[in-house]
């Protein structure tokens, strides 16, 4: 809203030192803003740099997912569910290509059979559904980002990552990296194993 009336204060009169002072003013408010709405953030960006650097989100190869996160085709139990699959859908494309029954669901996926438009917050998680889930670098990242912040909202992340594991069938498998230390500490050893790679 400042900015629009502080354009509108001007008249048309855009000289290039208005328009600067205008700009480091409006930077200034959104910094301001964004420090009040996530203290977490004005953390990461303290250095004062005039730009946000850009947050990687990028869909790797299947052959790259499914080697760091040790899923060998011939061994995986179905059905598969892929959490943050990604708009195309690589891994679950592959494995479905090779005959394997897989899905995923990511919030910039389209609403079509084999994929689904959600969050995974939001997402029901039906009881002994999945054989196998997998999450390459979204839920557990995003898991890692709440608990290390003082605002976080970790409690909502590890209920979802308990019902996570309630849906998995007997036998079933969450393959996952990053780690998430911090919860994998707590699972009950009689129930569930925990393997982890450098």
């Amino acid at each position: 809203y400042q900015l629009f009336y502080s354009i509108r204060e001007m008249n048309g009169a855009f000289g290039k030192e208005k328009l600067e002072s205008l700009m480091e003013n409006h930077s200034r408010r959104l910094a301001n803003w964004l420090s009040g709405s996530n203290a977490f953030a004005w953390k990461m960006y303290s250095d004062g740099q005039k730009f946000v650097e850009p947050v990687p989100c990028f869909e790797y190869s299947a052959e790259m997912q499914m080697e760091i996160l040790r899923i060998d085709p011939l061994w995986i139990k179905e059905p598969v569910l892929d959490i943050g699959c990604g708009s195309c859908g690589t891994l679950v494309n592959q494995l479905r290509s090779i005959g394997i029954e897989a899905y995923g669901f990511d919030r910039c996926a389209e609403n079509r059979s084999p994929f689904q438009k959600a969050d995974w917050l939001d997402f029901e998680f039906e009881p002994q559904k999945w054989g196998t889930i997998i999450s390459n670098q979204g839920f557990s990242n995003h898991f890692i980002h709440h608990h290390l912040r003082s605002d976080g909202d970790f409690i909502s992340y590890s209920r979802k990552y308990v019902g996570i594991l309630h849906s998995l069938t007997k036998g079933g498998s969450f393959h996952y990296a990053p780690g998430l230390p911090f919860i994998e500490q707590f699972l009950d050893p009689l129930n569930f194993d925990v393997v982890t790679y450098e």
